[in-house]
């Protein structure tokens, strides 16, 4: 229950920051950015703590007493300030909002809570899209619980520090340590920051957009985006195909160079990362829209404050605000002039949203970007890399608003071109450098690129379908919603079937939770374990402990120095000799031995039988205790 009131109080906190920094804003948006504002107050308040007294609930009470000071502070501002007009709740132009949030939030509460661990006869389910990168995340929140080493470093590698933006796990993690469970603690911040997305990305195309209704096909356009990877359906792969394979949805089809992934399905729902870090990022981009186009100078400084605090929620997300606001700045520039309330503004933005950054940069990101070859290289052409006619693939992935926003944008005015030029900058870097090893991470920029495409081609698609009669008007909308989204839902149904049983993934069996349950209960949180690299690793998931070295798809793409220790743990799980003379010098505690080392090829098992105690038997798992042996 405490880690459930630890995160409603930073929410509490938020919306009464909110009703003192934004009075001048429209009810519902100053309650969607108190949101965002409790929330980023819940991941960033324990850590200047956690620097003194680690990840503990000491540091948390140093950061909830410096909440109960911040909350007198502002309950005597308002008070001060006093209660004024813009108080008065009125739905107004977003009365289309509760009809598009609503079902949004039904869908992503289920497939939450239907991909996050549900326990179906002891054993741990996922579904298909949250089957790889849902055990990193879980890893963070209880290897940081646990371990409470700040700092954090990778429990699946643990000479390394984590340069991976971990702030969307740690918020989760603090739940987590002050009492939620490992399931509820994953959850409940995401229906949140779902929320946050879905009415962020609503407010800001209320905002950019010209049209009444074009806020309404944006939202449609983005949330269920979707090419034409349908086609690929009527011969060679089937619906069953689509409804019960791995990854074989229309927009994830890569052996089709299908890429163009759907955002709930594949960005928001497994990446974290991403969804945290875009539900800040369209507060910033609102906030600084306000202050450039609207002249809404006390947005500046709360757009750069918040801006400062994206590197370790999302480094993308960063980066991409950071393109944005530069291409902004240079427009505001030739529009206006540089004057000195020009650079007052930009100043007030700029200072706090570097200042804040750099240390962030400098103590993690840098750690692992700094001297390494995989980060920031040539990469011509994204992930197609030539393989395809490049109008082609680009047509197929995004669908028809690929032909309709440049088209929107040769008729757009000086100020929507304005606007739309950090899109503009973001996918032509995109096209020709890769900013990570994986080069399909490129996306998490690109999408961002894709939220102005959706607001400039829902103006252009309601300004053509307004000059045309009733019937063709539905027709033609009818048309092209059919053809830009049924990939989209088609996509969104398998994933909702995947949260099935039936249909699901189990990711731990009943006896890797009963052993799990013991490692928590028996073994010190900094104990090693010695174990194989699989991904679903039930020791470095699920009990938050170490273990040598863990899976290459994550450790890669942090751009990390795995492979010493890969084939160290290789060696001593297949050469008794190699074992003796590493155990005691790499300080391995257990041994655990499940379905994947059971599968390695000259396992040491009838050594470590004669000579260590089994602390643990379930099943066909058992757990050594290396720190022992035998009597003979």
């Amino acid at each position: 229950m405490v880690g459930f009131i630890w995160f409603v109080f930073w929410q509490c906190i938020g919306l009464l920051a909110a009703e003192y920094l934004f009075a001048s804003l429209r009810f519902f948006v100053r309650i969607w950015l108190g949101s965002v504002t409790g929330t980023v107050l819940a991941m960033w308040t324990p850590i200047p703590f956690a620097f003194l007294a680690g990840f503990s609930p000491l540091a948390h009470l140093a950061a909830a007493l410096t909440g109960l000071l911040l909350l007198t502070v502002l309950v005597w501002l308002r008070r001060r300030k006093g209660p004024g007009s813009s108080h008065e709740i009125c739905f107004g132009e977003d009365r289309p909002l509760p009809w598009l949030l609503i079902p949004g939030m039904l869908l992503a509460v289920f497939l939450i809570s239907s991909h996050s661990i549900p326990e179906h006869n002891g054993a741990l389910y996922t579904g298909q899209c949250t089957y790889g990168d849902m055990s990193m995340h879980l890893g963070f929140i209880s290897s940081l619980a646990e371990q409470r080493f700040f700092p954090p470093y990778y429990s699946i590698l643990p000479t390394e520090r984590i340069c991976y933006p971990f702030l969307c796990d740690s918020v989760s993690a603090s739940m987590y340590l002050l009492g939620a469970s490992l399931r509820w603690a994953y959850m409940f911040p995401m229906f949140f920051a779902f929320a946050q997305v879905f009415a962020g990305f609503w407010f800001l195309a209320r905002e950019i957009c010209r049209g009444k209704r074009a806020p309404i096909l944006a939202w449609l356009f983005f949330f269920l985006n979707g090419g034409l990877g349908m086609i690929y359906f009527r011969g060679e792969f089937t619906l069953h195909d689509l409804f019960t394979g791995f990854y074989k949805t229309p927009t994830n089809l890569t052996e089709k160079g299908m890429r163009w992934v759907n955002v709930i399905a594949d960005m928001l729902l497994p990446q974290r990362a991403t969804l945290f870090g875009w539900a800040a990022l369209l507060a910033c981009l609102f906030l600084l829209y306000r202050a450039v186009f609207k002249d809404d100078r006390s947005m500046w400084l709360p757009a750069g404050i918040l801006g400062g605090c994206l590197p370790m929620i999302h480094t993308h997300s960063y980066f991409a605000l950071g393109l944005v606001a530069f291409c902004w700045l240079i427009f505001s520039a030739r529009r206006d002039g540089v004057s000195a309330s020009w650079f007052r503004g930009w100043a007030l933005f700029g200072f706090p949203a570097v200042l804040l950054a750099v240390p962030q940069l400098l103590i993690w990101t840098f750690h692992s970007v700094g001297g390494n070859e995989s980060f920031l290289r040539l990469g011509f052409d994204w992930v197609n890399q030539g393989k395809e006619n490049w109008l082609w693939f680009w047509l197929k992935n995004v669908g028809p608003l690929f032909i309709i926003t440049p088209v929107a944008w040769i008729y757009a005015d000086r100020e929507q071109r304005g606007v739309f030029s950090g899109a503009i900058l973001i996918f032509v870097l995109c096209e020709i450098i890769l900013f990570q090893p994986n080069a399909y991470d490129n996306n998490k920029l690109l999408y961002v690129a894709y939220f102005f495409g959706c607001f400039l081609s829902a103006d252009a698609v309601e300004a053509f379908l307004s000059r045309r009669g009733k019937p063709a008007r539905v027709c033609l909308l009818c048309l092209l919603l059919i053809v830009s989204l049924n990939a989209g839902v088609f996509t969104l149904i398998r994933e909702i079937l995947s949260g099935v049983p039936r249909f699901g993934y189990e990711l731990f069996s009943g006896d890797e939770v009963a052993a799990a349950e013991f490692i928590k209960e028996n073994t010190e949180p900094s104990s090693l374990f010695l174990t194989d690299d699989n991904h679903d690793n039930p020791v470095a998931v699920l009990t938050g402990r170490n273990i040598l070295c863990g899976s290459p798809s994550y450790l890669y793409f942090h751009g990390l120095n795995y492979a010493p220790y890969q084939k160290l743990a290789e060696q001593m799980m297949t050469d008794s000799q190699a074992f003796e003379q590493y155990r005691t010098s790499v300080g391995i505690d257990y041994f655990y031995v499940g379905y994947y080392e059971q599968a390695i090829p000259g396992l040491i098992l009838p050594y470590l039988e004669a000579n260590y105690p089994v602390v643990f038997s379930a099943g066909t798992i058992r757990i050594f205790n290396i720190s022992e042996r035998n009597d003979r």
